[in-house]
């Protein structure tokens, strides 16, 4: 086998494999023997058509699959031989077959890109360290409660938390009601409506009784129309929450704690974990950020389409496996594809620090991922759920996410890290 590399661009190459008879022409036979003694033609009983018309029926099948499993191997062993950095899967462009003479298989693949790595020695990142207050435990209590919680009536004046039961009358531009235009004991929450919004304006401090105006401004292409109602407040109401109790504690957590002190020492435990990890995930964010932004090393087209899928999919899976109707998926591709290609940016540039830096994953590493995961679940690692990490469809996965790790850990170890202690956002702030 002869074999020979055309560079086509900074990321793409192209692989000839040049094989002789003798190297392909046994195995071609043996799948033209199998495909004939399975196949089911018309005219023929099963596994009784002749060769050659199994060859001019199925013939560019079985070779396409002849070629596919020659080039899995041979191309492995030419990487490794010749230090070919890949990414992603080769491509079989097309193959020259010539029965008892000789195959050519032309392959296009990715490459890792060769580049000068910016040194990142002096970076400095920031990292911040929440505080869980007595108030954040309150305030997440009390969202807690709401479930639990019951509407009554009140006398006074609607508060930011409270709902107005009222009456809206839509009307025309004299101020005249609309027929038909009216829609009677409409609920507002004012803790959902934004505080810049006219009905909230006008539906805070208001009582039973009140009656009063909104002006709603509706921009168009080329216009702004205005829209006006009438609301008439009927009620005011409030939602009153229980008091937290032992019994409740218990019913609320279907008997794992006991106490209401339990349940506050646990929601406390829990927005610590929680937003530890938004600290955690924030710093690798930046992390990224800074390298990708230091380093614009090519990115393979391959490899950003197969990031832009990703994010695709998903989207997709996270409203429920499939897009509603009408929407536009190539302008989303589109407005995501530079994430895309910072992702697949990043990942180049982590390739390039664990190679610089012999970082690696081992078959020993991932046994000891596959123990801890099984410990986490509670239970004990078998054999046939080790065999599955390392089959061809996940070990590629895991490789890939234990050497990001290992490579942020690297980095993190390196560049200087300032601890910011925060107060934890509150619901709705962005920190």
């Amino acid at each position: 086998m002869d074999s020979k590399i055309k560079i086509l661009s900074e990321t793409e190459q192209e692989l000839e494999l040049m094989l002789e008879a003798s190297e392909f022409q046994t195995l071609l036979e043996a799948q033209y023997k199998l495909a004939q003694s399975k196949a089911h033609l018309k005219g023929f009983r099963k596994g009784k058509a002749p060769i050659q018309v199994i060859k001019r029926v199925l013939g560019h099948d079985i070779q396409t699959q002849v070629v596919e499993e020659l080039t899995d191997g041979y191309f492995n062993q030419i990487a490794i031989e010749k230090n070919i950095k890949i990414l992603g899967q080769a491509r079989i462009r097309h193959f020259d077959l010539k029965e008892n003479e000789k195959l050519s298989i032309y392959l296009i693949y990715q490459v890792q890109p060769d580049f000068e790595l910016t040194p990142f020695d002096g970076y400095e990142f920031k990292k911040s360290e929440y505080e869980v207050t007595d108030e954040d435990v309150a305030l997440e209590l009390k969202m807690i409660l709401r479930n639990q919680g019951a509407l009554a009536s009140i006398e006074g004046e609607a508060g930011e938390e409270d709902f107005v039961i009222a009456d809206v009358q839509k009307l025309d531009e004299s101020g005249m009601a609309i027929i038909g235009e009216r829609q009677e004991n409409q609920t507002f929450g004012l803790e959902n409506i934004p505080k810049d919004s006219p009905f909230y304006k006008a539906l805070i401090g208001t009582k039973a009784g009140d009656e009063r105006r909104v002006e709603v401004e509706a921009k168009q292409a080329d216009s702004t129309e205005m829209t006006r109602y009438q609301l008439t407040v009927k009620e005011v109401k409030q939602l009153e929450l229980p008091e937290l109790s032992d019994e409740m504690a218990k019913e609320l957590t279907q008997g794992k704690l006991n106490t209401a002190d339990e349940l506050r020492a646990d929601i406390r435990k829990q927005l610590g974990a929680h937003f530890n990890q938004k600290a955690e995930e924030d710093l690798l964010e930046s992390i990224a950020q800074k390298f990708v932004e230091d380093n614009m090393v090519p990115v393979p087209k391959m490899l950003t389409d197969s990031f832009e899928n990703m994010l695709v999919e998903n989207a997709r899976r996270q409203i429920g496996g499939k897009f509603p109707a009408g929407f536009n998926e190539s302008m989303f591709r589109k407005e995501i594809r530079p994430s895309a290609e910072r992702h697949a940016r990043w990942m180049i540039i982590r390739n390039k620090i664990s190679e610089l830096n012999d970082i690696s994953v081992t078959d020993d590493d991932i046994k000891t991922f596959a123990e801890a995961e099984a410990q986490k679940a509670g239970e004990t690692l078998t054999d046939e759920v080790l065999k599955s990490y390392m089959s061809n469809e996940v070990k590629p996965y895991i490789l890939d996410t234990m050497l990001r790790d290992k490579v942020y850990g690297f980095i993190k170890e390196k560049c200087k890290i300032e601890i910011e202690k925060k107060p934890l956002p509150k619901p709705g702030q962005q920190n």
